[in-house]
């Protein structure tokens, strides 16, 4: 009997990691995929970020949706059960599509565009945003120990796509190779020129597989939702209703949650409101609200604000040119080790939490610092500091690192201390805003600076780069020497 318990156990606590890794597994493996994709031509080139920062922003119509729909239906229907079937369906098929459309391009606005890409990126764009209102209220009807292994899956989503990134590589940004070696003849003696030529050097295996490899995890992920809810098996793990286990659970169910929707509030700029009553905020002290000085929320609502703009607008726009100034595969570095930053850090967070307002300056501090670097590197693209070095390659790549640490570790310690609070609801709803506000703004100031000026030149690695090119010297004569070929 005991073994029997075990083993379902395991089998509920696997299913659940399935699950969770379907939640942002999506963007994730499109971001870190992004130095490929521009290594092969794909026509944005590297603007390729600023298009993805703003289809992201426009996504956040998913979860306003669901909330609107939930706000408007009766409390008895629960919608989160229906959504994730739609929205991990969506996702599976959406990557499948991926794997045929990637490169497919049509021609609009005087320019070439990989239209396909883009719209499949919104639809996969509104899956992983939504994921993150519809997931959590599924688990909900778990045993709060199983919110664990879904939070588990949901780290995954960032670190298994970084993983296959790095062992897929970029290629690299190529070699300069002989292509055709002529012989001529010239005051009787016989001289070589050789015409040189830039050949890439070919990734592991190519964006189909990746996709291929993306298209497997959502499918994981609607086959781990689809045995959770409707194996009978499973079901002897739902929260119990008798009121003693039930006091038992709901107890640790809130200590859970405060930890997981902290993480969640604080990485995927959503929030999940708790159910619990919140005190009334004192208007007859206007320079304090329920403890803390009103100067201390403007702090951290400006600090949240600026760190957002940064985070999830302005730097992510600017990387390619940043990083990949130094070379491709610096730029597949600084994407895929700052994308698994993001759930250390807020692990971080979560182990070993401060409510200091001096740490979340000193974090925020730390992340503008390496946001500046990584803006003077890619406003230089063309001669970037430390360009032929190895320590230059380092230190974007650290820099990147430092950014989406430090920022990700700032909003995740705000998070924590507006959860600390008893009108916490009230605070989180403002955090969800100045989160999509700071956003937004930065990825509208960034969008247009990145597209349309010049600004932020993309740049060029020619690997023949002093090599004597002899294609035209043989096509011509001069004085009536005679050049031979072979």
């Amino acid at each position: 009997m005991e073994r029997r318990k075990t083993l379902r156990k395991a089998l509920v606590c696997l299913l659940v990691v399935f699950f969770g890794t379907g939640s942002w597994v999506a963007i994730n493996g499109i971001w870190v995929e992004l130095p490929l994709l521009v290594s092969l031509g794909i026509p944005e080139g590297y603007g390729l970020a600023s298009y993805i920062i703003i289809i992201t922003q426009f996504a956040n119509l998913g979860p306003l949706l669901f909330t609107l729909a939930n706000f408007l239906t009766s409390k008895d229907v629960k919608l989160e059960v229906p959504t994730v079937y739609l929205i991990t369906t969506v996702g599976w098929i959406t990557c499948l599509l991926m794997v045929f459309f990637w490169d497919s391009y049509t021609f609009w606005a005087g320019e070439t565009h990989s239209t396909a890409f883009l719209i499949l990126c919104l639809s996969l764009a509104v899956v992983d945003c939504t994921s993150s209102v519809a997931f959590t209220p599924f688990m909900a009807r778990f045993k709060s120990v199983y919110l664990t292994w879904y939070f588990v899956g949901e780290g995954m989503s960032s670190l298994l796509p970084g993983v296959v990134a790095l062992i897929q590589g970029v290629g690299g940004d190529g070699v300069c190779i002989a292509n055709y070696t002529y012989e001529y003849e010239l005051g009787g003696k016989t001289y070589q020129c050789t015409d040189w030529i830039a050949q890439n050097k070919p990734a592991r295996f190519g964006p189909e597989e990746f996709f291929l490899f993306l298209f497997g995890m959502m499918v994981l992920s609607f086959t781990g939702f689809l045995l959770l809810n409707v194996l009978p098996v499973v079901k002897k793990e739902h929260a119990h209703d008798s009121p003693s286990q039930s006091s038992v659970d709901t107890v640790s169910s809130k200590e859970s949650n405060e930890s997981h929707n902290m993480l969640v509030t604080s990485t995927k700029s959503e929030v999940s409101l708790p159910e619990t009553a919140e005190p009334a905020v004192d208007l007859s002290s206007p320079q304090q609200i329920q403890g803390r000085p009103l100067r201390d929320f403007v702090y951290l609502f400006t600090v949240l604000g600026v760190v957002n703009a940064l985070s999830n607008g302005i730097l992510p726009s600017i990387q390619s040119y940043s990083a990949g100034a130094y070379s491709l595969t610096t730029y597949l570095y600084a994407a895929t080790l700052g994308n698994i930053s993001n759930p250390i850090a807020c692990f971080a967070v979560m182990l070993w939490p401060f409510e200091s307002l001096i740490i979340v300056g000193i974090a925020a501090g730390g992340g503008i610092l390496a946001g500046i670097y990584g803006l003077w590197t890619a406003a230089n693209s063309l001669e970037p500091p430390l360009e032929d070095q190895t320590i230059g390659s380092v230190l974007v790549v650290f820099a990147w690192i430092c950014v989406v640490a430090f920022f990700s570790y700032t909003k995740a310690t705000i998070g924590w201390i507006l959860r600390q609070e008893p009108n916490k609801r009230t605070l989180l709803i403002w955090f969800g805003a100045v989160t999509q506000i700071g956003s937004l703004t930065g990825a509208l100031i960034m969008f247009p600076i990145v597209t349309f000026t010049s600004a932020f030149v993309a740049p060029y690695h020619d690997p023949c780069e002093g090599k004597l090119n002899c294609t035209e010297m043989v096509t011509m004569v001069v004085d009536g020497i005679e050049y031979l070929t072979t």
